[in-house]
């Protein structure tokens, strides 16, 4: 019976053993034949790498009229690393309206210059509704590598 159950064991081993050869060998075939790659992924970028935005008016839980137009402004920066950086916009969304609508540049650079911003939400655009509404912000930022995004959100209630 011992006799018995190390072969049933060698067994088992025998077969984890050829599965696990042959997910590796699909995983290599399938890179190779996609131009895929698996490796670890690189750490990620420190915050100060990172662009912010963050909406600075309605504050949160802000109480606004349903169905008229809403102020929105706010702040963002482009990468610490690269404070010049033109390649950044601004664009703002209400409770998931897409597409995103470019925010104005109001900072004293000019119109590449959203270190401050606004937008007016319109009813041609989006309406708050009753109840809980979302307004989000988001940066962009021209990269290489990749592009750098970042988003702000704050919850307002339409009365």
């Amino acid at each position: 019976m011992e006799e018995y159950s190390r072969i049933k064991n060698f067994g088992h081993l025998v077969l984890l053993i050829t599965f696990a050869g042959l997910t590796a060998l699909s995983l290599l075939t399938a890179s190779s034949l996609t131009g895929v790659s698996y490796a670890l992924s690189p750490s990620p970028l420190p915050a100060k790498n990172l662009p912010s935005v963050k909406i600075t008016s309605p504050h949160k839980g802000q109480q606004l009229p349903v169905g008229g137009n809403i102020a929105v402004s706010g702040i963002a920066s482009p990468p610490a690393v690269d404070k010049t950086n033109t390649g950044c916009t601004v664009s703002i969304l209400l409770n998931g309206a897409k597409p995103y609508q470019k925010a104005l540049a109001t900072g004293h650079s000019g119109t590449t210059d959203y270190s401050s911003w606004r937008y007016a939400i319109t009813p041609n655009y989006a309406t708050i509704k009753h109840g809980q509404n979302k307004i989000t912000a988001k940066i962009s930022c021209f990269a290489n590598p990749t592009n750098l995004t970042k988003f702000n959100s704050v919850n307002v209630t339409g009365v």
